[in-house]
């Protein structure tokens, strides 16, 4: 979609060359969503696809991803075995039943800034306990925990001029058991549920999506105080109600997924058990 109201294009070198920011100002970096439909409110856009960020690199401690990366690069890596977690990203970029052009274009920062109570990256970043790293125009950084990240329905803890800089997860947590769980009423249709959940043996994170404005985090100590807890801890949520499903249709569309997630993951962690 063309986007007449956008007066100056911005390709500066880097970041230090944005000396000010506009609040109709927008970072440009796939821009799947920015052209997909009108953006009255805007005036001026700002590309950091020049900026050439590393895409995806493994450190000693983290697996870092930038925020430019394109989703595809996430289907393409070639990733250690060892990595089961990968599976949840995988499914993440799979579940946007996007189209080739746009999975090759959309970015892992613009997924997750997005902020949309159905984004699809969101969840499995919180469950594998990532955390982002955040810049200001004076270059100063900080990192937050990605389960702070998003806040409500396409509202996050980005502040004016500051921008989504890369996605940090411990090593050890790409080691993890993952599951991710969708619903909709078509394939194409958006999420009226998701639910990732996360187990290493030690803990299990269960994260709810789509039913509520901003993914939520539930932390238990096994897969079988999991099964125990997960209904009462569900009763303190704000579920969401639209023309789609009622708080409570959510509600209780949450549980069974849930319950599918952690019947997955027992079954995956009594495979590994065998296999070792």
């Amino acid at each position: 979609m063309d986007l007449p109201n956008i007066e100056t294009y911005l390709n500066p070198d880097n970041l230090h060359n944005i000396t000010n920011w506009g609040d109709d100002w927008a970072w440009l970096a796939g821009g799947t969503w920015l052209f997909s439909q009108a953006q009255p409110q805007l005036k001026t856009l700002v590309d950091i696809q020049p900026w050439d960020w590393s895409e995806i690199e493994l450190s000693e401690d983290n697996l870092i991803i930038g925020a430019t990366c394109p989703l595809i690069k996430l289907l393409e890596y070639p990733w250690l075995n060892e990595f089961t977690a990968v599976a949840g990203l995988k499914s993440a970029v799979n579940a946007l039943a996007a189209s080739f052009k746009v999975i090759n274009l959309a970015t892992v920062g613009g997924n997750i800034c997005l902020a949309l109570s159905v984004g699809t990256l969101a969840p499995v970043m919180v469950a594998l306990g990532a955390s982002y790293e955040i810049w200001n125009l004076q270059g100063d950084a900080r990192q937050v925990a990605a389960k702070d990240f998003q806040i409500g329905f396409k509202t996050t803890i980005l502040q004016r001029g500051e921008i989504f800089r890369r996605v940090l997860i411990p090593v050890s947590n790409l080691k993890w058991q993952i599951d991710y769980q969708r619903f909709s009423i078509a394939a194409t249709d958006s999420a009226l549920a998701i639910v990732v959940t996360a187990s290493n043996h030690q803990q299990v994170r269960c994260v709810i999506a789509a039913s509520v404005a901003a993914p939520r985090l539930l932390e238990f100590e096994s897969l079988e105080t999991a099964e125990r807890q997960y209904i009462t801890d569900l009763e303190n949520e704000n579920f969401l109600a639209d023309a789609k499903a009622s708080a409570t249709y959510r509600q209780e569309l949450t549980k069974v997924l849930i319950k599918r997630s952690l019947s997955a993951l027992i079954e995956l962690t009594t495979k590994e058990i065998r296999e070792t």
